[in-house]
């Protein structure tokens, strides 16, 4: 996509399975300036959602700058007039291609982005569900819907993460719970210290017994469930539960994880960065004894 070989580009994505395109679209949809080009194949190739897909969710990436840039005027026009933008050719994908899970879920994030009604959002979701149960960024973004930053209740947060785990066994669904909580913590953390400097964090709500229980539940329903398959998206899941596992104290467990992790499958979520993930399996490996 950074050489703007659309042919190679548009033979690895049409010949991936779901949960591949549903990731390898987010990567294609992070090149720089594909909106620029895009445009090309999406002319010489009318009847094909794939290039419109791309284009949409390049559109969401250039839409949230646009949002970050105005800052305190975030309802301004260009930026309601960005999210149209991107929802409207996310529109025209699915006209394309009505089964295109994808599509929903940007949709999804559209409908967070631009503070669309609650109802909506989970008309999305739902629709993307009915196509891909068991899309992992279309859950993320729904969580992340329900969430208190986006109008939502921690309560529906947490009862959301906890039905679609309970409705996908054996797959990367059951770490929402995981993602849900961290979220909650995070939470607790900016009000505690809305500054967000010099304070050490309070790591005691990952410590509760019915936190660590309900994270330990999620991941026999995950990870270490004897039917799951590990996948490109596995790493997710790894991070997430060695992060929890970490903070809520099961080391012997967050210490098997991040051997599996080693230094190949890190992923930016949820440390943030490097350092801090070094430091947790550290603290890890130093307390495990």
């Amino acid at each position: 996509m950074r050489k703007r070989d659309w042919d190679t580009a548009r033979a690895i994505l049409a010949g991936a399975d779901p949960e591949h395109l549903s990731y390898y679209v987010t990567v294609a949809g992070g090149v720089r300036d594909v909106t620029r080009w895009i445009t090309g194949p999406i002319r010489e190739e009318p009847d094909s959602a794939l290039p419109v897909l791309i284009r949409g969710a390049a559109l969401v990436s250039l839409a949230w700058e646009v949002s970050e840039a105005a800052g305190e005027s975030g309802e301004s026009p260009e930026v309601r007039q960005a999210w149209a933008k991107a929802d409207e050719c996310l529109d025209e994908a699915l006209r394309l291609d009505p089964a295109c899970a994808d599509a929903w879920a940007y949709k999804i994030e559209v409908s967070r982005a631009a503070a669309l009604p609650v109802e909506e959002r989970w008309r999305r979701f739902h629709r993307m569900i009915e196509i891909y149960p068991g899309h992992w960024y279309g859950h993320v973004e729904m969580l992340m819907a329900l969430a208190p930053e986006a109008g939502g209740t921690t309560g529906a947060m947490l009862e959301f993460a906890r039905t679609r785990a309970a409705a996908c066994p054996a797959t990367h669904i059951p770490a929402l719970v995981v993602r849900a909580h961290l979220a909650h913590h995070a939470h607790l953390e900016k009000l505690r210290n809305p500054a967000g400097k010099g304070a050490i964090a309070d790591w005691s709500y990952l410590e509760r017994d019915d936190i660590t229980d309900e994270i330990w539940d999620a991941g026999q329903l995950s990870v270490f469930h004897d039917d799951y398959h590990e996948t490109l998206l596995t790493p997710i899941p790894w991070n997430l539960f060695a992060y929890a596992f970490t903070y809520g104290d099961i080391l012997k467990q967050a210490s098997n994880l991040y051997e599996v992790i080693s230094d190949d499958w890190i992923t930016r979520e949820p440390w943030g960065d490097m350092d801090f993930f070094l430091a947790s399996r550290a603290y890890t490996h130093r307390n495990l004894g």
